[in-house]
């Protein structure tokens, strides 16, 4: 079934163009979620994503400077200073990410949570992401569009894979609409 009026607001996203305008100033787009395959890896009644997951690589790439400046602590004093300086900054880094707000996505065949908010999949119309170019790497944003036309919008700043998500989305709303079939 589909509703006029939340198509219009669908159809009024940003597209992706493919011209050198776009190309050189990097414009948001919107993607449907229709584009996404609805595979999971692991099935579970319950998936949970948080946005810790680049933190244990910023632990590595600290801890193997520390690593190799701690090899060559016992000749120069300057290295001594160093691994002090990058000790304390890797402190600081692991203190922030602790207290830092811990942000959830929890799908399942019920619907999804985010940030102990619920939407059924009987409340959702149709969902896909904002894609806003960056020169190094892109932010995401998740767009939900409930059958009553409201838009919602979720930043996914330190999520490790967007996509995963949205995959993931589209297996349980899958579920969900051959069960009520």
């Amino acid at each position: 079934m589909q509703n006029s009026e939340i198509e219009k607001l669908i159809e009024k996203q940003p597209k992706k163009k493919i011209s050198v305008i776009d190309f050189v100033f990097n414009n948001p787009y919107f993607v449907r979620s229709t584009e996404y395959s609805s595979t999971i890896e692991n099935y579970s009644e319950e998936i949970v994503f948080n946005n810790t997951g680049s933190d244990n690589n910023i632990y590595f790439v600290f801890g193997f400077m520390i690593f190799i400046f701690g090899c060559r602590v016992i000749e120069d004093v300057f290295s001594r200073y160093f691994v002090l300086g990058l000790l304390l900054v890797l402190l600081l880094v692991v203190w922030y990410n602790k207290t830092k707000k811990i942000e959830e996505i929890k799908i399942s065949e019920a619907g999804i949570e985010i940030n102990k908010t619920q939407y059924f999949w009987n409340q959702i119309y149709n969902y896909g992401f904002t894609i806003e170019p960056a020169h190094k790497s892109s932010n995401y944003y998740l767009e939900i569009f409930t059958i009553v036309g409201e838009k919602v919008r979720f930043g996914l700043y330190s999520y490790s894979n967007p996509e995963e998500i949205i995959e993931t989305m589209n297996f349980f709303r899958n579920r969900y609409n051959s069960r009520r079939n």
